[in-house]
C-alpha cells in the first residue's frame, strides 16, 4: 500500500512488478493470538508474522486528541460512554486486556512511524484533520509508507485541504460508483470490501450477492488503474478471495489472515 506516482501505480504495465509487491496490511493487528484488536502487542504480533503493514481505527476524544479503538464507544469491553465525551489521558488508562491499555495515536507512532506501511482509518469524528495532520508533520512520517482512510468524506476533505501530499483512501463497503467519488475527493486510493458476505449481512441470495460484489469490485479495480489510483481491499480473509485479489494486482490486501496471505503470496511468486 505504499503510495506511488501515477505512472508507477499502473503494475500491469510495469515489467519490473512482482507479486511480492503487494503488500499484507493487517487488519487491527494480528488477532488469531486473541490479543486485543488495536492493541500495541497485536500490532507488534502482526509485524512477527509477516505483515507489511498496519490497518488501525482512530477517534478525536474530547480534548482534541486521538486513541486507537474501534467503536464509537466503550460498550465492547463493558464500560459506558463515548469516546468523544472523554479525555486521552482517562481513555489510554483503560485496560483492553491485562495489562493492555486502549493506545493512544502517538504511542502508534511512536512505535511503528517508519517501520511499517500505516493505514490510519478515521472514524465518525468530523473534526480532527488539523491535529492529524500536526501528528504526521511531527513525527515526519514517510508518506510513501502511509495512508489514511475514512468511509467518511469530511476528513478525507479537510486532510487534503490543509496537506494535498498526505495519501489518502476512500473506504467503500459496495465498489459501484465509489471511484468517482474517490477523485473527487483526489483520494490516492480505492478501498472496496471484497470478500465473503457474513451471514445476514443482506437479505438476498449469496450467490446473487456475491456476484454482484465481485462485478463491481473488479471493474472498479480495473477503471482504477487507468486512472492512477490504488486499490486495497478489505477484509480479505477467505483463499479464493485472496487469489483473486492476487492475481488482480491490488495494491494491497488488508486482512486479518496474515499468514494466509502470506502464504499464497509465496505461492503466486514462485
Amino acid at each position: 500500500m505504499g503510495v506511488r506516482t501515477q505512472s508507477e501505480v499502473l503494475y500491469r504495465i510495469n515489467e519490473n512488478f512482482s507479486m511480492k509487491d503487494i503488500k499484507i496490511i493487517a487488519h487491527r493487528g494480528y488477532l488469531i493470538k486473541g490479543e486485543p484488536e488495536n492493541s500495541i502487542p497485536a500490532f507488534h504480533t502482526a509485524i512477527t508474522h509477516g505483515a507489511d503493514g498496519l490497518e488501525f481505527d482512530i477517534h478525536l476524544t474530547s480534548d482534541n486528541k486521538f486513541v486507537c479503538f474501534h467503536d464509537d464507544t466503550l460498550e465492547k469491553i463493558g464500560r459506558s460512554g463515548q469516546i468523544k465525551d472523554l479525555p486521552q489521558k482517562e481513555l489510554a488508562s483503560i485496560e483492553l486486556a491485562d495489562g493492555i491499555l486502549i493506545p493512544t495515536l502517538e504511542e502508534i507512532l511512536e512505535n511503528f512511524g517508519n517501520r511499517v506501511i500505516l493505514n490510519i482509518e478515521v472514524k465518525s469524528q468530523k473534526k480532527g484533520g488539523k491535529e492529524l495532520v500536526n501528528l504526521i508533520h511531527q513525527y515526519n512520517l514517510n508518506l510513501e509508507n502511509l495512508i489514511v482512510s475514512s468511509f467518511h468524506h469530511s476528513p478525507l476533505k479537510d486532510i487534503k485541504t490543509l496537506d494535498p501530499t498526505i495519501p489518502t483512501g476512500l473506504l467503500c463497503t459496495f465498489a459501484k460508483g465509489q471511484l468517482k467519488k474517490a477523485q473527487e475527493l483526489k483520494c490516492n486510493a480505492l478501498h472496496p470490501f471484497y470478500n465473503s458476505i457474513p451471514k445476514g449481512w443482506i437479505k438476498a441470495p449469496y450467490w446473487v450477492v456475491t456476484r454482484i460484489l465481485k462485478y463491481y469490485a473488479h471493474k472498479s479495480f480495473h477503471n482504477a488503474y487507468k486512472s492512477g489510483i490504488l486499490v486495497n481491499p478489505w477484509t480479505v480473509n477467505d483463499a479464493k478471495f485472496i487469489k483473486s485479489a492476487i492475481n488482480l494486482n491490488v495494491n494491497s490486501i488488508i486482512t486479518d489472515e496474515v499468514e494466509k496471505v502470506l502464504k499464497i503470496r509465496e505461492f503466486f511468486s514462485v
